[in-house]
């Protein structure tokens, strides 16, 4: 079966460079009947949307959410319900199944979030955040949420600069970058389900570090003035992201204390 999905991912890839969609496709639907990969899902509803295909799309974005949440990839789920919502911002289902996430194993029994071959698991997930909030305030924390693709090597915050949105990695890595003694030192790489921007946020001060894309990743932006608006009608979420804060603090120092 290794060389069969060997042999249908080189046809895709092949495919793709072509803009052969409707073959790409074709030999995707095979690949994915091999092992049921969500992310063989995702790709086909890329390329249904280069064909102008958004119905199927959504259709495509819609079972990999549904395979990614059987198997506790809560972000990834949340990502692509963000996505199905993105085309059709009245998708009710999208919304019901967003909502459900909430009561997913992973949340519920604070799990560390599985993660694909080749994935590094998060060192700082945001699943216990959602574990620590209601339902209702859980539902108003995702709803907020803007689902953004970024290519390799552009910044997404820079340090020094102000802004305060808070930011969730769904795919792919970035990394965090910040100058010590005129040098740019790299204290980590973030991957799916790590979130980070909480700093500036809290304390009200400019971005303490650069995070740029170390390829092309999926992004959820939570913009500063809806995180504002969401702490102004439940603040108790402010306590919640304290922690994470006060977390993020120790393990920097520790960090910079390693490289002096």
């Amino acid at each position: 079966m290794a060389s069969e999905k060997n042999q249908l991912t080189e046809n895709v890839q092949k495919y793709i460079q072509k803009s052969d969609w409707k073959n790409a496709i074709a030999d995707m639907e095979k690949l994915f009947a091999l092992d049921h990969d969500p992310q063989v899902k995702v790709r086909m509803g890329d390329v249904r949307q280069k064909m102008n295909q958004k119905p199927q799309a959504i259709v495509e974005y819609m079972k990999a959410a549904e395979i990614f949440a059987e198997r506790g990839f809560v972000v990834k789920a949340l990502a692509m319900y963000k996505m199905v919502l993105r085309l059709d911002p009245s998708n009710d289902k999208a919304l019901t199944q967003m909502s459900s996430l909430h009561s997913n194993k992973s949340v519920t029994e604070l799990k560390l979030e599985p993660v694909e071959l080749g994935e590094v698991a998060p060192e700082s997930s945001i699943v216990p955040l959602f574990a620590d909030l209601t339902q209702e305030e859980f539902n108003d924390f995702t709803k907020r949420m803007v689902f953004h693709t970024v290519p390799a090597g552009k910044a997404i915050v820079r340090e020094g600069e102000g802004g305060a949105s808070v930011y969730v990695v769904t795919r792919g890595t970035v990394r965090v970058l910040t100058t010590v003694d005129g040098k740019q030192v790299e204290l980590a790489i973030l991957h799916p389900s790590d979130f980070f921007g909480e700093i500036a946020f809290l304390t009200g001060k400019p971005r303490t570090a650069t995070v740029e894309a170390a390829e092309e990743c999926d992004i959820l932006e939570v913009p500063e003035d809806q995180i504002a608006d969401l702490l102004r009608q439940k603040p108790r979420i402010r306590d919640v992201m304290q922690n994470y804060y006060n977390q993020r603090v120790a393990n920097t120092l520790q960090k910079l204390k390693g490289i002096g």
